[in-house]
């Protein structure tokens, strides 16, 4: 499996002003080409805590980095000049990443606008970044490569962050996961518990190693114990992953049954 890792900057997503919904949906993406994130890095704004976050993420050598907020043109935004130091870069204005601001403000019907010093700071990159167009804001992300990783910075705005990573990130992921298949089911269960529902997910991983199995309990309604069941399979084929999927469903509701315990529904995700 592709070795995919996200680094999250912003104090506001350690003292609880901002939930990470970017690495919530850059989950889900990457689950749906049949990959996922390997473990997401929170660090403060500040220079020292992003360098050496990189530098811990790159030392286990996934490859594909996502760091993502710290773009933009505030004093706090520091991501880049952080990226640098960790994979010890020089700072210099990059004339595509100014051309591709230029370009944002005209789209806006303001072509003559002044490149201030805080509108600049977004166009100075890492040496040898490539910057990528953000067709839903005005800092353009960046693309790296750091030995054997691929690094890509993302604004953290949510709108900007998904337009960039749909049109020149998850292309690149996707190409390297290469073609797989995703086939998944949520079965909901009553009248069992987790304790009693955990040895059989235990004998079905034992029996298909690599499938996705996981309980997620939703508490009681009237006395009776309620859970989700998410099974997912990955494979080269869709009809092969959709087969596999099926019969692990059909065996676990057999074993909770005999459990005492009643599936009440199954969806597909």
């Amino acid at each position: 499996m592709v070795r995919v890792e996200v680094l999250a900057v912003g104090k506001e997503l350690l003292i609880g002003r901002t939930l990470n919904t970017n690495a919530h949906w850059i989950g889900k993406r990457l689950a749906l080409m049949g990959t996922m994130i390997k473990e997401i890095t929170t660090v403060d704004d500040d220079l020292a805590e992003i360098s050496e976050g990189l530098a811990a993420v790159l030392s286990r050598r996934p490859g594909f980095v996502v760091v993502i907020g710290g773009l933009g043109p505030t004093p706090d935004d520091m991501t880049l000049k952080g990226v640098a130091m960790g994979t010890g870069r020089r700072m210099s204005l990059n004339r595509r990443a100014l051309s591709l601001i230029r370009d944002h403000y005209a789209r806006r019907g303001m072509p003559g606008v002044e490149l201030t010093p805080a509108r600049r700071k977004m166009a100075v990159l890492p040496s040898g970044a490539t910057p990528l167009p953000n067709l839903a804001g005005t800092a353009p992300g960046v693309r790296l490569v750091e030995g054997d990783s691929v690094v890509f910075c993302l604004p953290g705005v949510p709108v900007e962050m998904r337009s960039i990573f749909r049109r020149s990130v998850e292309p690149e992921i996707r190409a390297s996961v290469g073609r797989l298949s995703r086939a998944a089911v949520t079965l909901k269960l009553e009248g069992i518990y987790e304790s009693a529902l955990a040895p059989l997910i235990r004998r079905e991983l034992r029996r298909n190693p690599g499938v996705y199995i996981k309980s997620h309990p939703r508490g009681l309604r009237e006395g009776v114990s309620r859970i989700e069941l998410d099974i997912v399979v990955v494979g080269k084929k869709q009809d092969d992953a959709e087969a596999a999927m099926r019969g692990i469903a059909r065996k676990m509701a057999e074993e909770v049954t005999k459990a005492g315990g009643v599936l009440r529904s199954a969806g597909v995700t």
